[in-house]
């Protein structure tokens, strides 16, 4: 179920961001040592921007908007509110094409100098 593992910040729907550094937070290794990137192909359509300091006060509302509200997608922009990564919501499968699975592994950061 949509949002019964991580949360649902801005309404249970399909999360995607354009930092590979936001999707490693919900990384988790494989018995081999390497994590899973997805990288797909979504279609936002018609976005509602969400720039709430609270967004999970209003994350109903939010779903609501794109299930039958006028718009298709949810841009979370906590880039603006918090200094991170915006995400993008989607609440129908039918706008994400999974076009790749990336295997990589975490390394330790490198000290310059």
């Amino acid at each position: 179920r949509a949002g019964s593992a991580t949360g649902s910040l801005f309404g249970r729907g399909l999360y995607f961001a354009e930092s590979c550094m936001k999707a490693d937070e919900y990384a988790a290794q494989d018995s081999r040592g390497l994590c899973p990137l997805l990288l797909s192909r979504v279609v936002l359509g018609r976005v509602n921007y969400c720039d709430a300091k609270e967004p999970a006060l209003i994350a109903d509302s939010l779903e609501a908007s794109c299930k039958g509200g006028g718009f298709h997608s949810v841009i979370g922009d906590r880039e603006k509110i918090r200094g991170t990564y915006r995400e993008f919501v989607v609440f129908d499968n039918e706008q994400v094409y999974p076009e790749y699975v990336v295997w990589y592994r975490r390394m330790p950061p490198f000290k310059s100098g």
